[in-house]
């Protein structure tokens, strides 16, 4: 038996952990969102839910953006996946206040459902995207 029969070689490592990433965050983002528009147009009405709709897909379309990035960056060069992914993450959180804050939201929209499902939404990404990190095993690479 060879002494080093249990360690990760390159060839072995996937090709990339982004996408994974980002198909589990997906599912659960999209589940959370189904369950919350249901339960929003049952108990509220169809524009609550609609509210809640739209500001799921903000927040699916800014985290998915940044998968998206770090997915490129990674193929480019695998050390600059991470920091084009948290580039990223600062202009987009700072990119939605300043469109929020100056363009503000159409007529239709409720307010506390747009904030109700953005903050449901947000939280069922961020367990998918922690959930694929952590099935995520990192080979490390000597890169020159």
């Amino acid at each position: 038996m060879k002494a080093n029969s249990n360690r990760l070689t390159a060839a072995s490592a996937p090709e990339s952990i982004w996408l994974p990433i980002l198909g589990t965050s997906l599912v659960y983002a999209s589940i959370a969102t189904a369950g919350f528009f249901l339960i929003s147009w049952l108990v509220a009405d169809l524009q609550y839910a609609f509210s809640g709709a739209l500001a799921a897909g903000v927040v699916v379309g800014f985290f998915a953006l940044g998968i998206l990035v770090a997915e490129i960056a990674g193929r480019i060069r695998r050390s600059w996946a991470m920091p084009a992914f948290l580039a990223v993450f600062v202009l987009k959180v700072f990119g939605l206040a300043f469109v929020l804050l100056n363009l503000g939201l159409p007529g239709w929209v409720d307010r506390q459902g747009f904030v109700l499902g953005a903050a449901i939404s947000l939280v069922a990404w961020q367990a998918g995207e922690i959930r694929a990190f952590m099935k995520t095993r990192l080979a490390i690479y000597h890169e020159d």
